[in-house]
């Protein structure tokens, strides 16, 4: 299955739709227990993500082992450069995940901040990483992105594995500009975030917040071209990035079962992706959340 499960709010208040807050922790376990049943294989947390790991790690123990392939990131660091003292910090944090994962080796670990790998230092983080790999407790290492140029210095700089990045119908931007096809062709497993733009996509129209009015139209275009297929907002979003042949993950993130549910459920149809490049935009204010105004996300 395509579906890999992103646990950012097993331990966060995340999402500009979210109206719930974190999820509950027995929520958590139903939910992970029921993307374990449904041939979900990957999930993706942080050290960042709050709590999660603990939770997660929680569900492994309890389930004597039976786990999924998990990929972690690096924290951030917040000075000018990554010296030796950082490392050791880095180090100490991966140690500490590993722990709290239950795992012996890990999936996939990636650069949560891509611009850290271009600090002062950038190398030596990328060369622990390396290590790491070579002595088998990650599987992959790799970067999280939000645009092509962040891909192309990666790729020009290092040898990676795995890179997270953002794909949906209204960010187009990757698939136009190949560097989807240029990753495959490398050799690179390719994970999508932000399909539904943090449940932006999905949000009834009349309850988006007025900042992001710039691309209300476009949103608009979004909702109609599912009326017109007959299908749900989610389906098509879904079917959108299930039709990239080079995506080898979709990674979406849930405030419940119900929403689990409904996404694991979705009887994929074909979509046409190269019909519908009008239903995106360009502009990173809106497609970068870290650019989002503060009071989009009041409840």
């Amino acid at each position: 299955m395509k579906i890999a499960l992103g646990a950012v709010q097993f331990g966060l208040p995340y999402g500009v739709s979210n109206k719930l807050g974190k999820v509950g922790d027995s929520e958590v376990k139903e939910i992970l227990q029921y993307a374990l049943k449904k041939g979900i294989k990957t999930l993706d947390t942080a050290p960042l993500y709050g709590n999660s790991e603990e939770i997660i790690g929680n569900f492994i123990h309890d389930n004597n082992g039976k786990c999924f392939d998990i990929v972690t990131k690096t924290p951030h660091f917040k000075s000018g450069c990554i010296d030796n003292k950082q490392i050791n910090k880095f180090i100490e944090t991966f140690n500490l995940s590993q722990k709290i994962l239950g795992q012996e080796s890990i999936y996939g670990l990636l650069v949560h901040n891509c611009d850290d790998l271009f600090l002062p230092g950038g190398e030596k983080l990328f060369k622990v990483m390396t290590e790491l790999k070579e002595s088998g407790a990650v599987k992959k290492i790799g970067v999280s992105v939000y645009d092509s140029e962040q891909i192309d210095i990666v790729l020009d700089n290092y040898p990676v594995d795995l890179v997270q990045l953002p794909v949906s119908i209204i960010d187009q931007r990757l698939v136009k500009s190949g560097h989807l096809d240029k990753l495959k062709k490398l050799g690179v497993e390719i994970h999508a975030r932000s399909i539904f733009l943090q449940g932006l996509l999905l949000m009834p129209l009349n309850s988006i917040h007025p900042w992001f009015n710039p691309i209300k139209e476009t949103l608009k275009m979004i909702h109609k071209e599912a009326e017109k297929q007959n299908i749900s907002v989610l389906q098509l979003a879904m079917d959108f990035v299930n039709s990239i042949d080079e995506i080898d993950k979709i990674v979406t993130g849930v405030n419940s079962l119900e929403q689990l549910s409904e996404i694991i459920n979705i009887s994929p149809s074909f979509i046409d992706k190269n019909k519908l490049h009008n239903l995106s935009i360009n502009d990173p204010i809106f497609l970068n959340p870290s650019n989002w105004e503060a009071g989009v996300y009041s409840k």
